[in-house]
C-alpha cells in the first residue's frame, strides 16, 4: 500500500472514488434525528426540568440577585447562560426555550463529532449515546450548550475562533474555565520545552492543588456551585476511577510521540483522576472534556485501539446495565 492509499484514507475515501452522497449526508441526518428524539421526549419526566423551566422565566431575575454580588460573582455564575434564556423568553414559552436548549446541542455536538471523521461514525455514535454524554442533552442542559460551544471552538480551523468560543464556554457552564485552564498549562510547558512526562509530572502537582482548594476559590467569587456540591459527598464507588485509570495507563503506555501530539486530551484524563477523591466536581469537569478523552484514543493505533475501543462499548453498556429498573434508566423521575 502506497503513502497515497493512506492520505485518501484520512480524507474518508479511497483512491480514484468520490465520497458517497451517503458518507456525505450521513452526519447531518442523524443528527437532526438525534436532536429530535431528545428533543420529543416529554419535559416533566426527567430530573432538573422544573430547575430549566425556572431560568427559562425568570433568568432576568437571577441575574440582578448574582450581579448584586459584583462583577466576579456576576463572571463566576455564567451570564450567558442567563442571557440565552431571558433573550429567548422574548419570543417564545418557556417550555420551548428549553426544547431549543435540547435540540441545538445535541445536534452541534453530534453534527460536530460525526463531520470530523464519518469513518468513525459507529463508534461516535457510541460516544454519543453513552450515559456521560447523553445525560448533557436530558439533565445537564446548561452544560450540553456549554459542550456544543466549546467543541466549535475546538475544532475550528482558525486561532482567534478558537480562543473566542472556547472562551464564551467558560460563561455558559463553569466546568469549562478548568478545561481552558487545563489546556492553557498545557500551552505553557511545551513553550518551556519539558518533555511530555515532565508536563505530566508538573500538571498533576497542579491539579492536586486545585482539586484541593477548588471549593474555597469558589466561594471567594461567590460561585452557585459552591452551594450545590457543598453537602454533596465524594463519589467513591471507584468505577469511574479505575475504568478511567485503565485508560490513563493505556495512553501512557503508547509512547512520548502519542502523549506529545495528545497531551491536552491526557491531562483532562490526568485531571479527572487528580481529583477525583478530592472533590464531587470533579465528575462534572471531566464530562464537559470527555470527548477530547475519546478522540484521543481513537487516534490510537493496533492493538491499544481495539483495546480502548472495546473498554469503552464495555463501560456503556455496564453504565446501562446498572440503571436497569430505574425511570428512564436513571434520567428520570418516580
Amino acid at each position: 500500500m502506497t503513502t497515497a492509499y493512506y492520505q485518501n484514507l484520512e480524507k474518508g475515501a479511497e483512491p480514484g472514488r468520490p465520497r458517497g452522497i451517503l458518507l456525505r449526508i450521513f452526519p447531518l441526518a442523524f443528527s437532526i434525528f438525534y436532536a429530535v428524539f431528545l428533543t420529543q421526549l416529554p419535559l416533566e419526566l426527567f430530573k432538573d426540568r422544573a430547575n430549566y423551566l425556572t431560568y427559562a422565566a425568570y433568568s432576568d431575575i437571577i441575574f440582578e440577585r448574582y450581579s448584586a454580588g459584583g462583577l466576579l460573582a456576576t463572571i463566576a455564575n455564567e451570564p450567558l447562560w442567563l442571557f440565552l434564556n431571558t433573550a429567548l423568553r422574548q419570543i417564545m414559552y418557556p417550555d420551548n426555550v428549553v426544547r431549543v436548549f435540547i435540540f441545538v446541542p445535541a445536534f452541534l455536538v453530534s453534527w460536530q463529532l460525526l463531520r470530523r471523521d464519518p469513518r468513525h461514525a459507529l463508534w461516535m455514535i457510541t460516544f454519543l449515546l453513552s450515559p456521560q454524554v447523553i445525560k448533557n442533552h436530558i439533565i445537564h442542559l446548561r452544560q450540553g450548550v456549554g459542550l456544543s460551544v466549546f467543541m466549535l471552538g475546538y475544532l475550528a480551523t482558525t486561532q482567534w475562533k478558537r480562543v473566542l468560543l472556547m472562551g464564551v464556554a467558560c460563561l455558559i457552564h463553569a466546568s469549562f474555565v478548568f478545561i481552558c485552564v487545563i489546556g492553557l498549562g498545557v500551552w505553557a510547558l511545551k513553550l518551556a520545552r519539558l518533555s511530555p512526562r515532565m508536563q505530566l509530572v508538573s500538571l498533576l502537582f497542579g491539579f492536586m492543588i486545585i482539586g484541593a482548594t477548588i471549593e474555597i476559590l469558589a466561594g471567594e467569587v461567590g460561585a452557585r456551585q459552591v452551594y450545590v456540591y457543598n453537602e454533596a459527598e465524594l463519589d467513591i464507588s471507584g468505577i469511574g476511577f479505575a475504568f478511567w485509570g485503565v485508560i490513563f495507563l493505556l495512553f501512557l503506555s503508547a509512547g512520548e510521540g502519542f502523549l506529545e501530539k495528545n497531551m491536552f486530551s491526557f491531562s483532562v484524563l490526568a485531571f479527572y483522576l487528580a481529583v477525583y477523591f478530592l472533590t464531587p466536581l470533579s465528575g462534572r469537569i471531566f464530562e464537559s472534556g470527555m470527548f477530547l478523552v475519546f478522540l484521543a484514543g481513537l487516534s490510537l493505533w493496533g492493538w491499544r485501539r481495539n483495546a480502548f475501543l472495546g473498554a469503552f462499548f464495555l463501560f456503556t453498556a455496564t453504565g446501562y446495565w446498572m440503571r436497569l429498573g430505574e425511570p428512564w434508566f436513571g434520567f428520570g423521575i418516580w
